[in-house]
């Protein structure tokens, strides 16, 4: 089956469903495709930069791509989004994902900052609007495949939002599309207590975010880590030197393990329940597979050995026809 009747496929298998998965209030849920790229980089708010082409003065800007592992593409258009705006965008779908999707999505203010770490005061309500403004001008078309299925999406992360400047209350509004971001096996739990234990520095936030869609990860290099956090840090050396401090965070504040080799680097983490789970089924399905082949193997000696009986008794019958039609020639030879 070719990718676009995957696609085709799978999009109707989530026309089916009408909200975002129901995870747990500890964590919050990320889409790995973001997870494993630079969408939302590892910087900080003052080294944002418009992202795009602009063609003509008069035209929209043109998406570019962006950083991502392999198998992921993604292009965007807009002011650059970082880990501030990660923040904003988990805890909203954190607040949607009880209810359909193109429904307004509602909450107070000051609930919402406490939630990702921050004080309620007039410039946090600032980089909240803010925020929510990026994520709903800036414009992202993404790609990804997932156990042989094709997935796109394509549109703003931020469908519109409203916000009452009396009460202060949010209204916001996620297009259905997102549930695509969604589907099996192509998102992620966040444990919220260790990201928000690392707020305030966000090359250590993209790490634990890209590491966290990993089971069991496996060994990057500093020049991979570097274009996929997305750090316009110039020289691998330099970065290098702020990946150390990132990863000391995490080693000091979650107690993560790092091992370098020269620019190789390899982390061990403890995975969360849901990815224990995960790995255990995937060692329960190899096994069932193992035991089914050898039971089918087994099955075939055996019927291999019930036909062997009639094979030899077949071979002697043709032998015992030839030796008659042999001594027949001969006699009718000898008239």
């Amino acid at each position: 089956m070719n990718s676009l009747a995957h696609e085709n496929r799978s999009s109707a298998n989530l026309g089916l469903q009408k909200q975002l998965p129901i995870w747990p209030e500890s964590v919050r849920g990320g889409p790995n495709a973001i997870l494993r790229s630079a969408l939302f980089a590892g910087i900080q708010s003052k080294k944002r930069q418009i992202i795009g082409r602009q063609t003509r003065p008069d035209k929209n800007l043109e998406s570019v791509p962006i950083a991502s592992q392999d198998g992921i593409t993604i292009n965007f258009a807009g002011m650059q989004l970082n880990q501030y705006d990660a923040d904003v965008f988990f805890e909203t779908l954190h607040r949607a994902r009880r209810q359909p999707m193109e429904t307004v999505c509602q909450f107070q203010g000051a609930d919402f900052l406490k939630s990702i770490g921050r004080s309620c005061n007039n410039l946090s309500y600032e980089d909240l609007e803010e925020s929510l403004q990026r994520l709903r001008r800036g414009s992202v078309d993404l790609e990804w495949k997932v156990n042989d299925r094709h997935y796109r999406f394509s549109g703003s992360l931020i469908a519109y939002f409203v916000r009452e400047q009396t009460t202060k209350t949010y209204k916001v509004t996620f297009a259905k599309e997102i549930l695509t971001l969604f589907a099996p096996a192509s998102w992620t739990q966040l444990e919220w207590d260790q990201r928000q234990a690392i707020k305030g520095k966000p090359l250590a936030q993209w790490l634990h975010s890209y590491y966290s869609t990993h089971a069991a990860p496996f060994p990057v290099t500093v020049a991979f880590l570097h274009n996929k956090s997305g750090s316009p840090t110039t020289l691998l050396k330099h970065f290098k030197t702020e990946l150390n401090n990132a990863f000391a965070t995490l080693s000091t504040t979650l107690g993560w393990s790092v091992t370098w080799n020269r620019n190789l680097v390899t982390v061990t983490r403890n995975p969360s329940a849901a990815q224990n789970r995960h790995v255990a089924k995937k060692i329960a399905k190899t096994k069932r597979l193992r035991e089914l082949r050898e039971t089918q193997g087994k099955q075939r000696d055996q019927q291999l050995a019930l036909r062997q009986p009639a094979r030899e008794a077949a071979k002697q019958e043709t032998f015992d026809m030839f030796s008659t039609r042999q001594v027949l020639d001969q006699l009718l030879k000898a008239r």
